[in-house]
This record gives structure tokens, sequence and C-alpha cells, in this order.
């Protein structure tokens, strides 16, 4: 007995010979999500940015649709010097924790007074400059 086409199972068949007609162009494939060694690495030293480590991980995860325990597995590896003794520490402390727990605890590690006194500084200093620049006009061309 021949097979009965209808709309739905040619559907199944048209979608670049998927069987699965709901899954079109938005799927992300493994071959589409940056190596780990692409990745942004934070070492917790110097002039340190953990708000922007954060957000890249951020939209790597929203971006490729990656879930926490990928994310929070490549931790070990984005981590490097001091981050990574302390990371190595919480985990050996706390166990395993999803990537807003970490998020949470990175802020609280690095957030400190001393990272807020040196962005409200670089803030100011930059304002400053603005203002000096605008001075600086008014007394060459108008005053």
């Amino acid at each position: 007995m021949p097979r009965h086409s209808t709309p739905l199972t040619e559907e199944k068949h048209s979608v670049k010979g998927s069987l699965t007609p709901f899954l079109g162009e938005n799927v992300i494939s493994a071959k589409d999500i940056p190596k780990s060694e692409e990745w942004p690495t934070f070492s917790g030293e110097g002039e340190y940015n953990h708000i922007e480590f954060i957000r890249t991980i951020d939209m790597l995860q929203e971006d490729f649709h990656e879930p926490d325990d990928i994310m929070v597995g490549e931790l070990h590896s984005l981590f490097t010097r001091a981050a990574k003794k302390w990371y190595h520490k919480m985990r050996m402390g706390h166990g395993k924790h999803d990537w807003s727990w970490w998020k949470s605890e990175v802020i609280t590690k690095w957030a400190n007074n001393s990272w807020r006194f040196k962005m409200e500084n670089a803030f100011e200093n930059d304002k400053l400059f603005q203002i000096q620049i605008v001075f600086r006009y008014l007394f060459k061309y108008i005053l």
C-alpha cells in the first residue's frame, strides 16, 4: 500500500532534510559556538574589569543558547591566576552552582570599595577633562 502524502509529512522533509518541521533557520549548531579558547578570560589582577567579563559570558550564553552546565563547566579555564585560585577555593567550599550564583560571587569578590573608587575617579577625571575642553573653547573663541 503506498504511503499517503500529507502537508505535514511533506513539510517534515522539506526543511533541509530535517525530520522536525519546527526547527528552522534559528537553530545554532555546535560548530557556530566559539571555542572556549576564544572566550574572554579573567585574572582578577591589575586593571581588571569583572563587569565586562560577566557581560561577555552572559551574551555568549544568550546568543548561543548555552545551558548553565556548559557555561559553569568552562569557568575553570576562563579564570586565570588569582581568579583561578579563588574559583578553586570557592568550588571546593561551596560545590557546584549555576552561572547566576557564580556571577553574584564574582561581583561580591571584585566589586569592592577599591574598584568602585577607581571607577568613580575615572568617571570624575573624564568629566573634568570634558569641562576643561569646554572652558578652553569658551576662553579661546568666545571670551
